[in-house]
């Protein structure tokens, strides 16, 4: 049966959760990521220079509203008490949060047949386990939409982070930003401080050639970053991962979609080519385009006090103290460090002991991070905008503790035991070492904050696996006829030549047989049809004969 948007058949099946998501969300456009919003991440007025904090947390407040009201009502149907004297007979209570199955039974459609009996009354029970799976399915669509929405950037504000080691890299820049400046003159470009007084980069030659203001060129540091959250466009990247790596560092909320020039060596994240930056660019800046959010982890690392007396209770009390926070790209790393001594790291889900890690280390890495360090310690490759965290073991002790990848739903918790020998040390996108002492911990979920990455093709991730790690490459098999002398290789030539006639004539002839059963079986139709004519005939003659008679 056909469903119509516009019949009661078609409201049933959409609850009030999935409504508060997105209202009917097979034919009305979603409201999001829209240049037309005035708190979009990535859109914003001309006059961005006197952006505030401030603004930044209302903008939040107002972008998370309809999620907190979708929480609302799941955790309303969670907490709905139970009826345990309800019926399975009795139609569920009509409600404005509830789904009314009593107006399928009274409907009958005009091809329907009156005798067919009506659909089966629901309890409240499997009404709102209903409302449930229906809610999942529209926050699963919902998600597809959004990994399949395409955004027109409106750039003011771009940054270009460059991989300073490489004397060629001046050069380059300096080509990227005066073409940006003459072809694009709404367009303020920010660069690396350290350029601000090099010769190699020339900022004064480049106001010349490109006839453009000073104050077009402006330079960028990360306490600058950190403190005007929201205020690029788009950033370019000039190097390789670890360029990469260090923009993930430094913006340590939101983060402008991510453009990345391949100048290093591997390039998993690098899928664009610099030689094509002029058509890349402008494609990019003139179109809508599609971008992988890509998942970050939020690492807060605690340290642990000395139990404190509590004289109201006489016992002794924990005390934790939160050290830093960290938003890691790849992945965050605790491993034994200097120490000779094996590890002993506690695993924790939700406060829950999962297992106790006797090895030289833990990698928690983010599907982005699965070609990374947790690859090279046995761990899966990961799709990079399926959201999950994988847990690989560096070395365990245990050839029974393999790689595991858990929901990104999840907070972890990795803690050095008090029983361990020795301490820990983490390190968050192989960088800001810390050393973890006895009851020390970091717990781990998900961040808030993507990392969104300008898509360069839909196969781009295969195609960097299949460049960079030669997945699933071998050599095809070869023929073994160059080992045979010049009379065998006569011989099995004619002989090849025999067998691919016989497997034609084979094939020719199996079409034939083929060919006279469908014949065979037309035959035998005509005669079955001719028989029955006949024996009507003789019938016919039959009562002709009664007739007479």
């Amino acid at each position: 049966m056909k469903e119509d948007h516009n019949s009661n058949l078609y409201q049933t099946r959409v609850s009030p959760v999935t409504a508060a998501i997105s209202t009917t969300y097979e034919h009305k456009p979603i409201n999001i990521l829209k240049n037309q919003t005035d708190d979009d991440d990535y859109h914003h007025h001309s006059k961005r220079n006197n952006y505030s904090p401030s603004q930044s947390h209302n903008n939040n407040a107002n972008r998370l509203y309809n999620i907190d009201q979708t929480r609302d009502m799941i955790r309303k149907l969670s907490e709905e008490p139970k009826n345990h004297t309800a019926s399975s007979s009795s139609p569920p209570p009509s409600s404005s949060s509830s789904v009314s199955f009593s107006s399928l039974s009274n409907q009958q459609p005009p091809t329907q047949s009156t005798t067919t009996p009506p659909p089966p009354i629901r309890t409240k029970g499997s009404n709102t386990h209903f409302q449930y799976a229906t809610t999942a399915y529209g926050v699963r669509m919902l998600s597809k939409d959004i990994s399949n929405t395409k955004i027109d950037l409106e750039v003011e504000n771009l940054m270009i982070v460059t991989k300073l080691n490489d004397v060629s890299l001046y050069y380059l820049t300096r080509e990227l930003v005066e073409w940006i400046l003459i072809n694009f003159p709404s367009i303020t470009v920010y660069v690396d401080a350290a350029l601000k007084d090099s010769k190699k980069f020339a900022a004064s030659d480049i106001y010349k050639d490109s006839k453009c203001k000073e104050s077009r060129i402006k330079y960028w540091t990360p306490e600058f970053v950190d403190q005007n959250d929201v205020f690029f466009d788009l950033c370019v990247t000039m190097g390789g991962d670890g360029t990469v790596l260090f923009v993930s560092s430094i913006f340590k909320r939101h983060v402008p979609p991510i453009l990345s020039f391949s100048l290093g060596s591997l390039g998993f994240l690098t899928n664009f080519k610099f030689e094509n930056f002029r058509q890349d660019l402008k494609k990019i800046l003139s179109s809508k385009i599609k971008t992988n959010l890509r998942m970050r982890l939020e690492c807060n690392l605690y340290k642990r006090h000395e139990p404190e007396f509590d004289p109201k209770t006489g016992k002794k009390i924990c005390v934790v103290e939160l050290i830093s926070t960290h938003h890691v790209l790849n992945e965050v790393t605790i491993d034994r460090g200097p120490s000779p001594f094996i590890s002993m790291l506690e695993l924790y889900s939700e406060d829950n002991l999962m297992t106790v890690a006797q090895a030289d280390g833990l990698i928690i890495a983010t599907p982005t991070g699965s070609t990374a360090y947790s690859l090279s310690a046995g761990g899966s490759l990961i799709y990079p905008t399926v959201n999950a965290i994988a847990v690989t073991p560096i070395c365990p002790h245990t050839l029974s503790f393999r790689p595991i990848i858990l929901p990104e739903s999840m907070t972890l918790k990795v803690k050095v035991s008090t029983k361990s020998r020795g301490t820990a040390w983490a390190s968050f996108d192989g960088k800001d070492r810390v050393e973890l002492q006895k009851g020390d911990f970091i717990k781990i979920s998900a961040s808030p904050y993507f990392f969104p990455t300008v898509e360069c093709s839909n196969t781009e991730f295969i195609n960097s696996i299949s460049r960079t790690l030669n997945w699933n490459q071998r050599e095809q098999q070869k023929s073994l006829t160059h080992m045979l002398s010049r009379k065998n290789q006569e011989k099995y030539a004619t002989e090849a030549k025999v067998i691919k006639h016989q497997n034609n004539s084979d094939s020719s002839y199996i079409e034939e047989v083929e060919k006279c059963d469908d014949t065979d079986s037309e035959t035998a139709a005509d005669e079955d049809n001719e028989e029955g004519e006949e024996i009507e005939e003789d019938d016919s003659k039959k009562d002709a004969v009664k007739f007479v008679l």
